[in-house]
């Protein structure tokens, strides 16, 4: 795979540690769902890379590229840290994306924890550019502040539908309490197939449910990664053997994720 050197524009704060990163250069346009591995060139203070989902993409000679980051550990700190043009070694567009959607299935549900709200800027482009309806996004966090990087969507047609766990914003309960009280008003689609990406916890919540009464679920694992691309086994994840996975017991969430039907995976 092939590392390129990109310059970095500037670092947006969103409040609870949470950034977006502006990279300037020529980019390809990834599919929503799809991720790159990142890592300065120089002052990296770990030994590998690490993975992030494309929050949005503008292609051509002056475009940009940009992601959704969380500032947790060592190699986090310092990308947010790292001063307007400094150079960043990126490989990508990698990964497999949300598909596209059968013709007669419903509009997806979009249902997002957090940063996990990263994917689903670049889906609403794209159906938006196709003329296609506004999607739901359901947008949980832990409190207000959580709620990040909404004014990134300014362009973008979508409904908002929000949910804080001390309801200091929308919904008083998680993403999931939302989801399930919307479509007790039927103010969704109880046949729409459910997007979603975010805590661990929260997906497992959400596909369960959506299993339980067959719903198609699809999932955008947040697994920790080496390479990348399916040299190193690192991200491997325990499946079912389900569909397109039948008879593997393991696979890598780089090359056949990160966007799994939740059926595929073993929770």
């Amino acid at each position: 795979m092939e590392v390129r050197t990109f310059r970095l524009d500037r670092v947006e704060s969103k409040g609870a540690e949470n950034y977006v990163l502006y990279l300037k250069g020529e980019f390809e346009v990834p599919r929503p769902g799809q991720f790159c591995m990142l890592s300065l060139s120089r002052d990296w203070p770990v030994l590998l890379p690490r993975p992030f989902s494309y929050f949005d993409v503008e292609p051509g000679a002056c475009g940009f590229a940009s992601l959704l980051v969380k500032s947790r550990v060592e190699g986090t700190h310092a990308l947010v840290a790292a001063k307007p043009g400094s150079e960043v070694l990126l490989t990508g567009p990698l990964g497999l994306p949300f598909p596209n959607a059968p013709k007669d299935e419903p509009d997806p549900i979009c249902i997002a924890g957090g940063v996990g709200l990263a994917p689903f800027l670049l889906l609403t482009k794209e159906r938006q550019a196709a003329g296609k309806a506004a999607l739901q996004v359901l947008f949980g966090a832990a409190s207000k502040s959580g709620l990040v990087a909404m004014d990134s969507f300014a362009d973008a047609a979508q409904h908002w539908q929000l949910a804080t766990d001390d309801g200091s914003e929308g919904f008083h309960g998680n993403a999931l309490e939302l989801y399930r009280s919307l479509l007790e008003q039927s103010k969704l689609d109880c046949r729409a197939p459910v997007y979603c990406c975010g805590p661990e916890r929260m997906m497992k919540a959400v596909a369960e449910d959506c299993m339980s009464r067959s719903v198609r679920c699809l999932v955008s694992l947040e697994t920790y990664m080496a390479c990348g691309y399916g040299v190193c086994n690192g991200c491997s994840v325990e499946v079912t053997g389900f569909g397109r996975l039948r008879g593997k017991k393991y696979a890598k969430t780089c090359t056949l994720g990160p966007v799994f039907d939740a059926r595929e995976l073993v929770w």
